[in-house]
């Protein structure tokens, strides 16, 4: 035997017994409760080594299942050498024991409040067409008749209009929305038979910079004198914003049409006279 050595043997220990559940109070002599050492050595001041526990299952417990030994001696450890069961017993959430092997406890479940919202789905929107935007549509401004709201036989008169892009905002299919208006085209009826249709401007003599009773895209001449209604209707384009849903063009020409407006028809004569109208008002062309 080698100097510093400690062997102790007792002839009655239980030889299943190894130096940990000796040393727990859990192992008994064959001739009653004592201590016995076998199979094993230390040297002096040399601890055993301890082991930790395994952990516990997913809602249940571990905790220590006391065996025979001595009032008030602890648990033993966990997993004895040789890979024997110790005293910890893993219980499950009915407190039924399943084991010294405890399974790893599952991830818990995540916040609702962590959780990301989920995606809307876009709303259907089907194909626009100018019914669908009518109720929005701008009304024009009514014509401007060249020269003062009259006309003179066989001498052009001008027709000038304001029409402009326009937004309106609203709701179409339950979305809010915006829907822009932009003028592509004139329709004039001038009153006495004539109609056209002018894809441009009607801007005034001023602001084509021209002399008045000159001709324009939207002038006309009449052939007698008289009173003629005189009606533009505008034709836009539309295309409506639904915001996050995208915008959306609208098939077709949505048409404003415009209220008349009446238009005197004067005839231009040439006298050789005497006296102006105002000092004889019976005088000729007066």
């Amino acid at each position: 035997m080698a100097a510093g050595s400690v062997v102790a043997q007792v002839p009655d220990a239980d030889p299943t017994c190894d130096w940990q559940e000796v040393a727990a109070g859990v192992c008994e002599l064959a001739g009653g409760p004592g201590l016995g050492v076998g199979g094993q050595h230390t040297q002096p001041g040399q601890e055993p080594p301890a082991q930790q526990p395994q952990p516990g299952p997913p809602g249940g417990q571990t905790q220590p299942i006391a065996g025979p030994g001595p009032a008030g001696a602890g648990p033993a450890e966990p997993t004895a050498p040789g890979g024997e069961p110790g005293g910890w017993q893993c219980l499950d959430p009915a407190q039924q024991v399943i084991g010294g092997t405890c399974v790893t406890a599952p991830e818990p479940d995540p916040d609702p409040a962590e959780e990301p919202d989920p995606v809307e789905q876009p709303p259907a929107i089907p194909p626009l067409t100018a019914y669908d935007v009518a109720n929005f549509v701008p009304v024009p401004a009514p014509p401007t008749i060249e020269p003062f709201g009259v006309a003179i036989v066989r001498a052009p008169m001008n027709v000038a209009v304001a029409a402009s892009s326009h937004t309106v905002g609203g709701d179409l299919f339950g979305l809010p929305m915006s829907v822009t208006f932009t003028p592509e085209l004139l329709t004039i009826d001038y009153g006495d038979g004539t109609i056209v249709d002018v894809a441009q401007a009607a801007p005034t003599w001023e602001q084509l910079g021209q002399e008045q009773l000159s001709p324009t895209a939207t002038s006309h001449t009449y052939a007698e004198r008289g009173t003629a209604s005189v009606t533009v209707d505008v034709s836009y384009s539309a295309v409506v914003d639904f915001g996050p849903w995208g915008v959306h063009p609208v098939g077709g020409y949505v048409v404003s049409q415009g209220s008349p407006v009446d238009v005197h028809i004067y005839e231009k004569q040439s006298y050789l006279v005497a006296h102006t109208c105002a000092e004889n008002p019976s005088g000729p062309g007066c």
